[in-house]
């Protein structure tokens, strides 16, 4: 969903419809009206971009857009090659210089995925060898991450959900909660974003919709963010999903969480 056509603006005013946004807007209601007259890759670069710039890093912010992105190889490819053009280094030397371990090894992973057939049937062969590769990696006192971080991430997301499935029929577990157990901090995170995206991406984006407005405070980063770029494409879903998983309306808790512009825009989009 975007503003209006960015080239016809740029020709008809002779400056580029962000810089006149920008120059008569201000915080969150300036960056949710940049990610409507952006495309998403650029959008989500800048997103990038902000989470590695200056002091400290924003991990969550980093997994969260990869997460956003899990399925769309194309916006994937446009975020590299737009983060390269402005800032002149590639996205995976900038993540390598603000990551380290076992979250650089995950996001570097995840962000040369390739473009998976998500179509094709699952081999039932590989799902159970998996299941029982993963019960070996995941041996409480020996758990080995680095592997668990390899095999999670070179699969194709129907793949993930059918080794889900088996690993709970095999163990009696969830996979997530298995990896809850054998993980922590940031790569903690990102292993369970990626099990509750590939098995049902809109339950993903309204648990981080919830996540982002319960308790004290709004991280309006990951509302904007998800808000604006699933507007227009599965936001109906999301906010289905949202109501079964918190039995509010998203609209609702959004109008409660956020004030002025911002959230006259953010309603809109959702309504």
């Amino acid at each position: 969903m975007k503003l209006t056509d960015p080239q016809v603006f740029e020709e008809t005013y002779g400056l580029t419809l962000w810089q006149d946004i920008k120059s008569e807007t201000s915080g969150h209601f300036r960056t949710t009206l940049k990610g409507l007259v952006m495309t998403e890759a650029q959008f989500l670069a800048e997103e990038l971009r902000n989470a590695m710039s200056g002091w400290g890093t924003n991990e969550d912010t980093i997994i969260n857009v990869l997460m956003l992105t899990i399925d769309d190889y194309e916006t994937v490819q446009g975020i590299r090659s737009y983060y390269e053009s402005l800032y002149e280094e590639t996205l995976e030397e900038r993540i390598e210089d603000e990551t380290g371990g076992l979250l650089e090894r995950f996001l570097l992973a995840v962000l040369n995925r390739p473009r998976y057939e998500e179509s094709a049937a699952v081999n039932g062969t590989e799902v159970a060898r998996d299941v029982a590769d993963l019960k070996t990696y995941l041996v409480a006192g020996s758990v080995q991450k680095a592997n668990i971080v390899d095999l999670l991430t070179s699969r194709s997301l129907t793949h993930l959900t059918a080794l889900q499935e088996a690993y709970y029929q095999d163990t009696d577990q969830e996979l997530y909660q298995a990896l809850e157990d054998a993980t922590g901090h940031h790569v903690q995170d990102a292993l369970v974003s990626l099990m509750y995206a590939s098995s049902d991406y809109s339950y993903y984006a309204a648990y981080e919709l919830h996540r982002a407005m319960k308790g004290y405070g709004t991280d309006e980063g990951t509302l904007t963010r998800i808000i604006v770029t699933r507007a227009g494409r599965d936001l109906g879903q999301i906010k289905e999903a949202y109501k079964t998983l918190t039995g509010e309306e998203l609209r609702e808790d959004v109008r409660g969480d956020t004030s002025g512009y911002y959230r006259k825009t953010l309603i809109e989009l959702i309504n």
